[in-house]
């Protein structure tokens, strides 16, 4: 693939995934929304060739994401079944994505013109008025308005412009064959219709009983299919930052000279800390009711009743509610305007409200606010602090795990050496892994990762250079390798047992539905499965590609259902744990006319389906040649492995 892509488009650089900059303009501050990650705002979450992706560009890509979400899906979407999704990981990955296509486009010097950003500028509705553009200082107060600099903006938009010119340019290097559009319009209008009558093996488990003679045939007949491939036992230390901060010492004149180095990150806006009660306004509940809901708990609050236990009894803010409906402190710009203005305008205390905005009707409360300007020492020192000690327990733990490598070099193959070399370092643990194969997940490590493609690269007692995983840092040696080989019976001899009781299962089904259609050739594949006390389960309409209801995919039932005239019987298969019938019920043919009016829009199809291929086939040698490197910590506040790819 890469081939054809280097031959036939040398200037190709870089297409983003999606132009994310768009939605930015119109999207609002989701209430409850909070910041994603571990780090300090401008610390790194990953780097991409030498360059960083800081966890402020991490969060407000997350939360861009998170607001989509939540608006999307509603009460239905937390922040845990976001974790479980794996979202903040996939943002991450995306943001890898698009560093590595920015490093290609700038390295073959792909342009966009001032005129041609200019002219992108003119297009967005926002900037118009009347058709006209509405002036600089408009542009920029609106840009503003949504927490955005206009060089940021510019920046952002020419990128696009230029993804824009590779897209097209990516394309026109794809070549789609007429046979290959008549062959995807094919497989997606021929379809058929199915009645399915399956029948479980495991029914007849209780009939099944093996004997020691009959195992051991089975697998004297099958041995090789048991064999066992290559594994290896590794030893190896752990380095844990985490426990390393004593060891670190920040100083009071370490924390001033980050801060005097770094002013842009505490030099802050106004902001307000405030916390809100929503009642949103749709077909149950009009603007008006809403107004009158909000002054009767405007009037419980005044009246004593506490105003966090009733925002979470009655708001509608999924994200703020479980708060007591504490938004945090923000600035100007974060919320939609209605809510803005009340807010700056309100003094500490005060209950605002009924306050109107696209998302319902609020009742506001200011509990704190911070002047603009620069962030005083005294408040910024804790996340230097922090800052500090985090970067400084990270280089102490590389910088250990080099020293336990070539200390682990003259001690391979002397595990008890290695365990005390352990022992006397703090923050600083030994384990032995279990035998493992390439493709095994090795527990508190993970599968697939770059602990194990060293491992099988080492020789016995071999020792590697520090690898970073989720927790730390990890030297390992390799202690043992088993070399791949037939096994005797006893080392496999459930796994052998399961297959052939699942192969009995198999048989006696097959035996039991060929013997009731055999006698049931007279009369329907209803009264088949009346005497079997099997549902029919009725299928369709399903292409060559697609799945087949609840069976999924099952490449040799759909070629007999598209094959087959309505009305034929088709059967028994055997699948993995079960036995199928089948009757055509209906087919769908290839229609010419049809074709001839879609094969353009088919075409379009296939040709951006291989232009993704060719994209995703770039990322994947540019992420090998670049090296990508993850901060941990983002791993471990997400209870994930270090599996990004």
């Amino acid at each position: 693939m890469l081939k054809v892509f280097r031959d036939n488009l040398k200037y190709l650089s870089w297409v983003l995934w999606g132009v994310i900059l768009v939605f930015v303009l119109f999207a609002f501050t989701d209430f409850g929304s909070q910041p994603v990650g571990p780090g300090a705002p401008n610390s790194a979450a990953a780097v991409v060739g030498g360059k960083e992706i800081s966890y402020q560009e991490f969060q407000n890509a997350y939360q861009r994401v998170e607001r989509q979400y939540r608006e999307a899906y509603g009460e239905q979407f937390s922040s845990e079944l976001a974790n479980q999704l794996g979202l903040p990981l996939q943002v991450l990955n995306q943001l890898v994505d698009q560093r590595i296509l920015l490093h290609e486009a700038e390295r073959i010097g792909l342009d966009v013109t001032d005129e041609e950003l200019r002219d992108a500028i003119l297009e967005f509705p926002v900037f118009q008025e009347d058709g006209a553009f509405i002036g600089e200082e408009a542009y920029r107060q609106v840009l503003r308005n949504n927490r955005m600099r206009a060089e940021e903006f510019e920046s952002s938009l020419r990128m696009d412009l230029a993804t824009d010119k590779v897209r097209d340019a990516l394309t026109r290097t794809v070549y789609v064959s007429p046979t290959e559009v008549e062959e995807l319009f094919r497989e997606e209008a021929e379809t058929a219709s199915i009645r399915l009558l399956r029948l479980p093996a495991t029914r007849f488990a209780a009939e099944i009983t093996v004997d020691e003679p009959e195992l051991e045939a089975y697998f004297g007949d099958r041995r090789s299919d048991y064999r066992l491939s290559e594994r290896r036992v590794v030893d190896y230390l752990t380095v844990a930052p985490g426990e390393l901060e004593e060891a670190v010492t920040v100083t009071q004149e370490q924390i001033q000279a980050y801060y005097d180095e770094h002013q842009e990150e505490f030099d802050r806006e106004e902001q307000l800390k405030a916390r809100h009660i929503l009642l949103r306004t749709n077909d149950s509940r009009t603007v008006e009711q809403a107004r009158a809901e909000i002054e009767a708990i405007k009037a419980r609050i005044a009246a004593g009743e506490d105003f966090a236990k009733l925002a979470g009894e009655l708001s509608d803010d999924p994200g703020s509610k479980v708060k007591g409906g504490d938004l945090g402190f923000f600035g100007r710009g974060a919320m939609v305007k209605p809510f803005e203005d009340a807010a700056f305008a309100a003094e500490l205390g005060d209950l605002v409200g009924p306050v109107e905005s696209n998302f319902g009707v609020h009742l506001i409360q200011v509990q704190a606010k911070r002047p603009g300007g620069l962030q005083p020492l005294a408040e910024a020192e804790p996340a230097i602090r922090a800052r500090l000690t985090s970067e400084g327990t990270s280089q102490l733990a590389e910088t250990k795990a080099r020293e336990l490598a070539s200390s682990i070099a003259d001690s391979a193959g002397d595990t008890s050496a290695i365990e005390a070399l352990a022992a006397a370092q703090t923050g600083v643990s030994f384990a032995t892994t279990a035998p493992f194969g390439r493709d095994d997940n090795v527990p508190g490590i993970g599968r697939g990762t770059e602990f194990t493609t060293r491992a099988f690269e080492l020789a016995e007692g071999g020792v590697s250079e520090p690898l970073q995983v989720a927790r730390g840092w990890v030297v390992l040696t390799v202690r043992g390798i088993e070399q791949p080989r037939l096994p005797e019976l006893a080392e496999v001899r459930q796994q052998v047992l399961g297959d052939l009781r699942q192969a009995r299962q198999l048989a006696a089904a097959k035996e039991r539905l060929t013997a009731a259609l055999d006698a049931s050739r007279e009369i329907s594949l209803d009264d088949v499965a009346a005497e079997l006390d099997v549902t029919l389960e009725e299928i369709g309409p399903f292409g060559a590609t697609a799945p087949i209801g609840s069976l999924g995919r099952a490449p040799e039932i759909t070629r007999l259902a598209l094959t087959l005239e309505p009305g034929a019987v088709s059967g028994p298969i055997e699948r993995a744990d079960e036995v199928v019938v089948f009757e055509v019920i209906e087919r769908t043919r290839f229609d010419a006319a049809a074709f001839e009016s879609e094969k353009t829009a088919v075409r379009e199809r296939l040709e951006s389906q291989r232009t993704g291929e060719l994209l995703q086939g770039l990322l994947t040698q540019r992420r090998d040649e670049l090296g990508v490197t993850f901060d941990p910590q983002v791993f471990e506040a997400f209870g994930q492995t270090q599996s990004v790819s």
